[in-house]
């Protein structure tokens, strides 16, 4: 990818903590990374970027690339620069209009594992073409499989209007979830866009949509998706408190606990 054919959007020294590698002692204290992030668009001089529906939010960009490597929890850099990559390039969902990049470069540093001695990197450039991600229908409206490894799966749900996405608990995988748009109510109470949840094992969670759109959930479980494992429950009496493992990835007050 070069200037000659196309215009970019970058994001520079993106520095996050998060569980990353495979010894022991990094399964069990956040460490830090850095990411460099390069997003290539076909050339349309005097035309690129009028609205940010014909360009990209690079505030949603930052925010799904944060809360990718934080739920995801990877082993290898490799496997999360393939990762950020899987989304950087999904077809964008209905509710956040945008255009879809031709072409996305990632390089992820992790600058603590050798101890200053050096700085160890991953790079890896991809393009739109080549990128195969899975379709599933479902009960409650469709799936598209962005990304799935041994660590974890990527998931963009898709719930309708008027869709439910049913009282349920996981017992056995991990699941985080990143609302993509205003719209759904979560436990029946209204949640906005950026916010994300870290579940518990066995915490109930419900989503509605009564909004006229489609909206979308990106969602990573770990392990990949086990469809055993999504257990439908009765809806309780009284909705247990998600606050406490809610947190912000974009819009207002962005990167604190909501």
């Amino acid at each position: 990818m070069n200037s000659s054919t196309h215009d970019m959007i970058a994001l520079k020294d993106l520095s996050l903590n998060c569980l990353v590698g495979i010894h022991p002692h990094e399964r069990i204290k956040p460490q830090p990374l850095q990411i460099q992030l390069k997003l290539f668009f076909e050339r349309k001089p005097g035309y690129f970027g009028v609205s940010l529906s014909e360009s990209v939010d690079y505030s949603h960009v930052c925010g799904d690339v944060e809360f990718l490597l934080e739920a995801g929890q990877f082993q290898l850099l490799e496997t999360a620069a393939e990762a950020v990559a899987a989304i950087a390039l999904m077809k964008p969902p209905v509710d956040r209009p945008s255009i879809q990049p031709d072409a996305v470069e990632v390089c992820i540093e992790k600058p603590q594992a050798l101890s200053g001695k050096a700085i160890p990197q991953v790079t890896v450039l991809r393009h739109a073409n080549e990128m195969k991600y899975g379709l599933e229908q479902n009960d409650f409206g469709h799936v598209h499989i962005l990304h799935e490894n041994q660590d974890c799966g990527v998931y963009l749900l898709h719930i309708p209007s008027g869709g439910r996405i049913p009282a349920h608990v996981h017992r056995e995988m991990g699941e985080a979830e990143l609302v993509i748009s205003t719209g759904l109510e979560l436990q029946g109470q209204p949640i906005e866009a950026g916010l994300a949840h870290f579940w518990p094992l066995d915490f109930v969670h419900q989503y509605d949509n009564p909004s006229e759109a489609m909206r979308t959930v990106l969602c990573v479980n770990r392990p990949a998706f086990n469809p055993a494992d999504e257990i439908t429950v009765e809806v309780p009496e009284e909705w247990p408190d998600s606050r406490p493992y809610r947190k912000r990835f974009f819009g207002m007050e962005q990167n604190t606990r909501a």
